[in-house]
C-alpha cells in the first residue's frame, strides 16, 4: 500500500465544540494518531487556525462552521463532511455550555432554551444526521460528551444537569438501538476541566 492509499483509507472523525477545550484537544490528538478530523463549531476563525497546526503537522483536516443548535447547520455539517471524505468513523458530541445560576435569575431564552438546544437537542440532531451513512457500512462510533453533573444535580447547575441527565438517558437508549447495526455508542463523565467553561 503506498502512502496516497493510506491516507485515503484513514478514518474520519467529527468532532463539535472542537474551537477550545476538550474538542480541540481531542482533534489535536486524533490527528496525531492519523485520524482526518473534522471541526465543527460557531468560531470558523479558530477552527482554520486548528486546520492550519494539524496540516504543518503532517495531518488532514477541515473547519466547518456549525451552530449545532439550528437543524439545517447540523445537516449540512454532516452533508459536507459526507461530501469532502465520504464517510463519518466517530462522530464525537462535544459541543455544550453552561449557564450556572440560580434558576430564578435564568434567562428563559439565552440560558434555559439555548442550553437545552446546544447540550441535548443538537447532539440527538447530530447522532441522527450521522446514523443513515454509518448504518449503510455497518460500523461507526458516536461518544456524547456528558459530565459528572449527569449523576449529581448541585444547585445553580438545575438546567446543565437536566440536559446532562438527558444526554445520558439518549447515550443508554441509543446504545441499545443501534448495535445491532455493528455501531458503538459510548458517553464520557468528566468532572471539573479547565476550559473556558469554567
Amino acid at each position: 500500500m503506498n502512502n496516497h492509499e493510506s491516507i485515503s483509507q484513514a478514518p474520519v472523525i467529527l468532532i463539535t465544540g472542537a474551537s477550545s477545550g476538550i474538542g480541540a484537544a481531542t482533534a489535536q490528538l486524533f490527528a496525531q494518531k492519523g485520524y482526518r478530523v473534522v471541526l465543527a463549531a460557531r468560531r470558523l476563525e479558530r477552527l482554520q487556525t486548528m486546520v492550519e497546526e494539524i496540516r504543518t503537522q503532517g495531518g488532514q483536516a477541515i473547519a466547518l462552521q456549525t451552530d449545532i443548535s439550528r437543524l439545517d447547520s447540523v445537516k449540512r455539517m454532516v452533508q459536507d463532511t459526507l461530501e469532502h471524505w465520504g464517510q463519518v468513523d466517530v462522530l464525537f458530541n462535544n459541543a455544550g455550555f453552561g449557564r450556572l445560576n440560580w434558576l430564578e435569575e435564568l434567562d428563559a431564552v439565552q440560558d434555559v432554551q439555548a442550553q437545552i438546544a446546544v447540550n441535548l437537542t443538537g447532539l440527538v440532531w447530530s447522532t441522527q444526521a450521522v446514523l443513515p451513512s454509518m448504518i449503510t457500512r455497518r460500523m461507526g462510533h458516536i461518544i456524547n460528551m456528558a459530565s459528572m453533573a449527569a449523576y449529581v444535580a448541585t444547585p445553580t447547575y438545575s438546567v446543565y444537569a437536566a440536559t446532562k441527565f438527558a444526554v445520558r438517558g439518549f447515550s443508554e437508549s441509543i446504545r441499545r438501538e443501534i448495535r445491532i447495526h455493528g455501531i458503538r455508542v459510548s458517553t464520557i463523565y468528566p468532572g471539573a476541566v479547565a476550559t473556558e467553561f469554567v
